[in-house]
């Protein structure tokens, strides 16, 4: 049985759309979360803000990874 999979190409490109629109989306949530919802100290922005610029990136490097897998001829 064969499986179709992307090709090397296409899996790159579908990764970079998907993780600038979830840059968008993750940036404008954070941006919302951090206006309405924060108290207003600074040390809660500080942890909030310092949070949410890191977490963004283990979903991207699983994006990216998927994206770099080698076509391998079965």
């Amino acid at each position: 049985m064969s499986q179709e999979r992307l090709p090397f190409r296409w899996r790159s490109t579908v990764a970079v759309f998907a993780i600038l629109a979830g840059l968008i989306v993750y940036s404008l949530l954070a941006m919302v979360i951090g206006t309405y919802f924060l108290p207003r100290h600074w040390a809660a922005e500080l942890a909030f803000y310092l949070i949410a610029g890191i977490a963004w990136v283990w979903p991207s490097a699983k994006l990216i990874s998927w994206a770099a897998k080698t076509d391998a001829k079965l």
